[in-house]
């Protein structure tokens, strides 16, 4: 804090005031004496309205809060089912004609969790390879595992209805979760998983009142899952419940809310329900007793009732009385606040009055001071950290390339072609910062490769080769545990993936190799063109462009090497490249 600051702060708290609550008590003795019992029953029929309408709304925002969560978990629940199948798509090729691997029943256990009670690979052709949690009833789902495994086949996602079974821990349900493993329209097979719903249902209800009966019923009208501590939904036939007959009579994606006389051990009792219906057309049902949920109603009432004469005499007099000395500088200061939160962080209030308005726009403006001074040195501090980041980066850049003689200065000339590169292609102002970050290190795994290799003069025998590919792995090691480098990994790992899949480390084909990593991927390659090396001259930059061409759609996409040559005649670069590249990103 600044002294300026700090004389500003003493300034306000030694700054005379006369308080405002004094005004009020004054209004309240004089007017207290005046019977407005009239308008007293008017506005608390008004506010025992809008209690109920608000009771009824938050009720219903409950059913759909629940909803959206069970729909957030099942997209989960697909999302990860279709990254295991992808993992298992993944596999490297088994035999020599080609055929792809099969997983193995030791894979298939480690995919099982606390969750995942059964994991099934059915391939298009042969046996079923699958394991399971002790004790789990395989009998009860392989019905519905045959029907979801028809809809993998053809290239889609199933999931099931939730599956009432009955095991050791008790009665719980479960869902069936297929998906295709292999490309789309050429699925090699499906996975399937049995998930435990219990434990995506309760953590969604668990932290609701405990008041709340919360029942679900699959798109059949079934009951799979609920939140009932007093037994309700037992001591009553739910098909009698009002709100489940209108709920299930409305279809499709019906959401309502109302009051209800359900029957509950014989005797109709009064309910607030609602009800809302999930992506998959289950019904989740929330219903509160009555007389719980207008309590509040009933407890506004009697103390309406009974401070009716000074509450609504205030409320009539006082705002008519004191709107202008209060409302003009609370409007100055909410002008002042809102500038200042838009980055005007000039903006400063000025307020007249000597009460504890006046005193708080001092404050306000004190603190903007203050704020004021704190969010430029912020911003200074940002800025020499990314001058200190991308400094390092470049250094390191240098480190790596200064490893092999024959590619000095590669790392720095295929970083300029990858940004232009970006920037002709259109990318947002994010993506262009992970390509120039991936390719000023899309190399810094041959930190990792001997000397020997590396600085061999002469063509590389085939393990000496083998040692070299391992590089983008070595690169993607050293950096995985940095978080903030998640959305440059890519580009570095995969830049030697080839457009046919023939390419390293993963053998990616096609859209499956990140756009990042296909822009270093010609970028490296014209620049290894275009440089002499000990097993190559360099090419002119129109043939080595005319090279890429060759080489698109078995190596490269040919969209990024278009790109790159409609960049190189609009004059975008020129031998050796620009510093245009490093325009601010």
């Amino acid at each position: 804090m600044t002294p300026n600051t700090s004389q500003k702060l003493s300034d306000a708290a030694r700054r005379p005031t006369r308080k405002i609550v004094y005004w009020f008590l004054l209004v309240l003795a004089v007017m207290g004496l005046l019977p407005l019992g009239v308008s007293a029953y008017k506005l608390i029929s008004y506010s025992r309205e809008a209690l109920v309408t608000s009771q009824q709304e938050v009720q219903l925002q409950v059913a759909t809060a629940v909803a959206r969560q069970l729909n957030a978990a099942i997209e989960g629940i697909k999302t990860q089912m279709a990254r295991l199948g992808e993992a298992v798509a993944a596999l490297p090729k088994g035999s020599p004609g080609g055929g792809r691997a099969v997983p193995d029943r030791a894979l298939m256990e480690r995919l099982l969790g606390s969750d995942l009670l059964l994991v099934r690979y059915t391939p298009r052709q042969g046996e079923s390879i699958e394991a399971r949690q002790p004790g789990f009833p395989r009998s009860a789902v392989e019905a519905v595992i045959r029907e979801g495994v028809g809809v993998a086949m053809q290239g889609g996602q199933d999931v099931s209805d939730p599956i009432p079974l009955q095991t050791d821990q008790g009665q719980h349900s479960v869902l069936v979760v297929t998906v295709p493993v292999g490309a789309a329209g050429a699925s090699s097979g499906a996975l399937t998983g049995v998930v435990d719903f219990a434990s995506y249902w309760d953590p969604v209800v668990g932290g609701r009142r405990t008041s709340y009966i919360i029942y679900a019923l699959d798109s059949q009208g079934r009951l799979f899952a609920s939140q009932d501590e007093d037994g309700i939904l037992g001591r009553g036939d739910l098909k009698t419940f009002g709100v489940v007959r209108d709920c299930l009579r409305a279809g499709g994606h019906s959401a309502l809310t109302s009051e209800y006389l359900l029957t509950v051990d014989g005797k109709p009792v009064p309910y607030i329900a609602s009800c809302d219906t999930t992506a998959q057309g289950w019904k989740i049902f929330v219903q509160l007793e009555k007389k719980q949920a207008y309590a509040t109603v009933n407890q506004m009432i009697q103390t309406t009732l009974f401070w009716a004469g000074l509450a609504v005499a205030l409320a009539l007099v006082l705002a008519y009385a004191l709107a202008a000395n209060v409302t003009r500088p609370i409007k100055a200061l909410a002008a002042g606040t809102e500038a200042f939160a838009k980055g005007q962080l000039d903006q400063r209030v000025r307020v007249k009055s000597r009460n504890e308005l006046g005193a708080l726009a001092d404050t306000f403006n004190a603190m903007a001071d203050q704020l004021q001074n704190y969010i430029q040195r912020l911003s200074a501090a940002v800025s020499l950290n990314s001058e200190l980041f991308m400094g390092t980066v470049k250094a390191l850049a240098e480190a790596i390339d200064e490893k092999d003689p024959y590619t000095r200065g590669h790392s720095e000339r295929v970083n300029q072609y990858a940004v232009l590169l970006a920037k002709q292609m259109g990318l947002s102002k994010k993506e262009i910062y992970e390509v120039h970050i991936s390719s000023l290190f899309h190399d810094i795994g041959k930190i990792g490769i001997e000397d020997k290799i590396l600085r061999k003069p002469a063509a590389l025998t085939d393990e000496e080769y083998t040692v070299m590919k391992q590089h983008p792995n070595k690169g993607y090691q050293m950096l995985s545990k940095i978080r903030a480098m998640k959305d440059i990994i890519p580009g570095i790992r995969f830049h030697h993936e080839r457009w046919d899949g023939s390419g390293y480390p993963m053998g990616l084909k096609a859209d499956q190799i990140p756009l990042p990593a296909r822009i270093v991927a010609v970028a490296d390659a014209f620049d290894a063109m275009t440089t002499n090396r000990p097993y190559q001259k360099a090419m002119p930059f129109e043939k080595a462009i005319a090279r890429l061409f060759e080489l698109s759609e078995r190596a490269y996409d040919r969209r990024v090497v278009a790109a790159f040559s409609e960049a190189y005649k609009a004059g975008a670069f020129k031998e050796p490249a620009k510093a245009a590249a490093y325009q601010e990103l």
